[in-house]
């Protein structure tokens, strides 16, 4: 194969990985806006078990070899311009979560599903939020969230130990 077939290739390379699904399509959605066609490979799995995104490496986001320079420059560029005028945050939003939101986020989502499975990880649930609540980088977006799982955890751990209690006696 000479150099000049290689160059034409339709091959797909890996542009990035995100933690996220959506954060993936939005970018695809980006891309597609400035013209590349870009491939969730992994698009179906992380649908269908959202569990699983860590396991899986993250999203796979990938773009023809061809786009592939265009793509970066893309994917460096800030999401939103911001205006700094009168009344503009004095902190711009780069679109990353703060680990402490993410944090936050966890507990919210471990203390929602534990209300499908009560009592098993109340204990567990309680934990994460009250170590989200101590986290110096957690946005009032993330204590709202750690707030209502640590209300939730701490209502299904009463519950538990009321059940307990009931069992013993």
């Amino acid at each position: 194969m000479s150099d000049s077939e290689d160059d034409d290739s339709p091959q797909i390379v890996l542009l990035t990985r995100l933690g996220e699904l959506t954060a993936a399509q939005l970018l695809c959605g980006r891309l597609a806006a400035d013209g590349i066609e870009s491939f969730l490979p992994d698009e179906h799995l992380a649908a269908q078990n959202w569990h699983l995104q860590g396991a899986i490496g993250g999203i796979r986001v990938q773009v023809r070899r061809a786009d592939l320079a265009r793509a970066k420059e893309i994917l460096a560029q800030p999401l939103l311009d911001v205006d700094e005028g009168p009344g503009a945050s004095q902190e711009a939003d780069d679109g990353n979560i703060s680990l402490g939101d993410r944090a936050a986020f966890r507990a919210l989502r471990v203390a929602l599903v534990t209300l499908l499975l009560p009592g098993i990880v109340h204990p567990y649930s309680l934990w994460l939020a009250a170590r989200a609540l101590g986290r110096p980088d957690i946005t009032a977006w993330g204590r709202w969230r750690a707030l209502v799982a640590l209300a939730v955890s701490s209502a299904g751990c009463a519950c538990l130990g009321y059940l307990v209690y009931q069992i013993v006696r």
